[in-house]
């Protein structure tokens, strides 16, 4: 019988089998939980027996998930063994990053970055997942990942990290074509708000704290993306990074300039201090400097 193995299958089986909840083993991978079941499940399959039972306490390796257990053990540990000595023969290190990233800065800056990284250290495993802008900063204060790429409007906050600014770029209100404010060259940002606002989680958190009440924010989505689609539907004005809504606008949307001070998103990313000096952080940072330019 001919199997076909994955390296990361068997780690994310290892991770369940030690977290005892697939939930917690799919986080510690950085993969959602529906997909580190079908992985799991995939497993299973190529065995052709259960691997994990489900117990009142969690998740248990059946006697087949312990023989596969065991010898997962043993096969990432030569694995590991045998990807730091064809390092060593390069003279490279072999090593890891976990890079937490939000939504908005991955298609345009940190996929580009991250495939310059991978082309110059190959050796290096990096691992890449999207959160939220405060997941990001959540992330690295609790040393969950090595660096922490994420976009803040005001002041950038988060301990335990030295950060560098990647870059600035205003905030525009984005109004369906027939709006009244259309008729406007610029727009405030009480004037858009008492129209209703199209927020995602991270802008409404950025509203409310520039006076919008909670009956100002009509819907909160997911994605910038999303609220775009909201405007061209003639469902409310939403206020967004100019860079984003000029990829996307069209005739079906007025764009038009927040005239407020503090109407500036900027990108920054965050190293944690314990990955300091360490060559390969400073390696993917400088990679995210050279395609912000």
């Amino acid at each position: 019988m001919q199997w076909q193995v994955d390296v990361f299958s068997l780690r994310l089986f290892l991770a369940a089998v030690e977290e005892r909840q697939i939930g917690l083993a799919a986080a510690r991978q950085h993969i959602a939980p529906s997909t580190a079941t079908k992985r799991i499940q995939a497993l299973e399959t190529m065995v052709g027996l259960p691997l994990l039972e489900r117990t009142r306490t969690g998740v248990v390796p059946t006697e087949a998930g312990e023989v596969v257990a065991r010898h997962a053990r043993s096969m990432l540990a030569e694995f590991d063994d045998l990807r730091s000595e064809i390092a060593a023969l390069h003279g490279q290190p072999a090593d890891r990053l976990v890079v937490a990233a939000a939504h908005s800065v991955i298609i345009d800056l940190l996929a580009p970055a991250a495939r310059m990284f991978i082309n110059e250290h190959p050796f290096v495993e990096l691992m890449l997942h999207e959160v939220d802008n405060h997941e990001v900063v959540r992330e690295i204060e609790a040393e969950e990942c090595d660096i922490g790429v994420f976009a803040c409007v005001g002041e950038p906050k988060c301990s335990a990290a030295e950060m560098e600014l990647l870059g600035s770029e205003p905030l525009v209100a984005v109004l369906p074509r027939e709006h009244r404010l259309s008729t406007l060259n610029s727009v405030r940002f009480g004037e858009v708000a008492a129209e209703g606002l199209i927020a995602t989680h991270t802008t409404a958190e950025i509203f409310r704290a520039h006076g919008a009440r909670t009956s100002d924010i009509r819907h909160v989505v997911r994605t910038g993306e999303v609220a775009l689609g909201m405007v061209r539907a003639g469902l409310g004005a939403t206020i967004l990074p100019q860079g984003m809504v000029s990829q996307a606008a069209d005739s079906e949307m007025s764009v038009r300039v927040l005239d407020e001070s503090w109407a500036v998103r900027h990108i920054v990313v965050a190293t944690a201090k314990r990955m300091l000096g360490a060559p390969t952080a400073a390696a993917f940072a400088r990679c995210l400097s050279s395609r912000a330019l």
